[in-house]
């Protein structure tokens, strides 16, 4: 399916980002934290909030019973240091150099939901193209039944989407599902991988899946990282890439349940050996 046009402009703020910045592989991350991550909420149009980093819902913030921030709140704070640190801007201008995409005249009066989900998988895929092996190529929301004809995907919805295919020479050898945040009681990538992953590897035994997120809370990320290695000894996903994990690890301060969590330039890496 062609990329909308609204993902375009993510696309292409980020590359002028990644030019104006100089960002490699290890800094890429930073391009999606200027143009994804915000300080504001929506409703009904963009409002400041708190002067933090809204990394959960906005419900997730609130006092304690001592009419202090709450434990939510709390690590909001940190990361928003640890980001404006990482970015090399004082804390009282943090909110002025993230949400890039949401200023954006196109999009600013549209609702982020889908939008947001969008953006960050094309810029995934930029990523992967600028820094990855030159020699795969990438569709973004591949109609399964096209790509593996024949296979019937029982669990899934009426059209049915593959997020991102990575192939070398027409063959399919990486598939991934691609989240920026999704709620603990849909985790649907893992359906999509328990799904997909088995067709991919039929066509080719090679076939990699994987999934690619921006969540922050450690439950959500446990229920995919259980079906990762090392800790499922069967695993339908063969990694889970967080586009920054160093902001839970350092930022939040969140880094047992998601030690597992890799990064941007692990996959990059991943890509040379993709066949």
């Amino acid at each position: 399916m062609a990329r909308s046009e609204n993902a375009q402009i993510a696309v292409d703020m980020f590359h002028d980002l990644q030019i104006d910045n100089m960002l490699s592989i290890d800094t890429a991350w930073i391009g999606i934290a200027r143009l994804l991550l915000s300080c504001d909420i929506w409703d009904g149009g963009w409002k400041a909030f708190h002067d933090i980093v809204v990394y959960r819902e906005r419900n997730d913030f609130g006092l304690n019973e001592n009419g202090e921030p709450n434990s939510c709140w709390k690590r909001a704070d940190r990361l928003t240091d640890y980001l404006a640190g990482s970015l090399g801007v004082s804390r009282s201008d943090l909110c002025g150099n993230v949400g890039r995409y949401w200023h954006n005249t196109a999009v600013r009066g549209l609702q982020p939901h889908n939008l947001v989900g969008h953006a960050f998988r094309s810029i995934v895929v930029a990523v992967l193209q600028t820094f990855g092996d030159s020699s795969l190529t990438y569709e973004e929301e591949v109609d399964p039944y096209v790509l593996y004809p024949g296979v019937q995907f029982h669990t899934r919805s009426l059209r049915p989407r593959i997020d991102i295919v990575a192939s070398r020479l027409g063959i399919p050898v990486a598939l991934m599902s691609v989240r920026w945040r999704y709620r603990h009681d849909r985790v649907d990538l893992v359906d999509e991988a328990i799904a997909y992953a088995p067709a991919g590897r039929r066509r080719n035994p090679y076939c990699k899946f994987y999934a690619v997120i921006g969540e922050f809370a450690p439950s959500r990320l446990d229920k995919v990282l259980g079906h990762c290695p090392p800790l499922s000894p069967h695993p339908a996903i063969d990694a889970a890439i967080h586009f920054a994990p160093e902001l839970l690890w350092n930022g939040l301060q969140e880094n047992g349940r998601t030690r597992h969590l890799k990064d941007l330039p692990w996959l990059v890496k991943e890509t040379h050996a993709w066949r």
